[in-house]
């Protein structure tokens, strides 16, 4: 009997494509949050306070300070990586890389807190009902379904 020895290594980019208006903002700043309890992972769902211009992590579909809509992704390149929980408890986090406008991503790489899905309803009960992913495609940020290539090998 052999025995085989598998690594799945998943390099799948998040960013699938920039569209030609994709925009960035490099300088945004993350609202202090005392009780946040973990990192902020790359790939997060953002969204931002109407009053303040500061970001929070999407987290409220029901929020009335305009952080019930989505309005960005924490996309760091290079090393920068998760915003670590002390910094977020310490103070407001500057420079923060967020993707706001113009590009394809892996939806599956996406991260939402607080339970969250592309599926959920904002503003339920209201005319302007739309899902997580309608909000998303209005500022073109469009989500894609994509193979990771981890099939099973030697099916039963």
């Amino acid at each position: 009997m052999g025995l085989q020895t598998r690594l799945d290594i998943d390099t799948r980019p998040f960013v699938l494509e920039e569209l030609p208006s994709c925009k960035r903002l490099d300088n945004a700043v993350l609202l202090q949050d005392a009780g946040r309890s973990g990192d902020i992972e790359p790939r997060t769902l953002m969204a931002r306070i109407a009053a303040t211009g500061k970001w929070v992590t999407y987290t409220d579909e029901t929020a009335t300070d305009g952080t019930a809509i989505p309005a960005g992704i924490y996309d760091p390149e290079g090393n920068l990586g998760a915003i670590a929980e002390a910094d977020i408890q310490a103070g407001d986090v500057e420079d923060l890389p967020i993707l706001i406008f113009g590009a394809l991503f892996d939806r599956d790489l996406l991260v939402i807190e607080n339970s969250k899905t592309l599926g959920t309803i904002i503003a339920a009960t209201t005319v302007n009902a739309q899902t997580v992913e309608e909000a998303l495609k209005k500022i073109s940020l469009i989500p894609q379904n994509t193979d990771s290539g981890s099939a099973v090998e030697n099916p039963a």
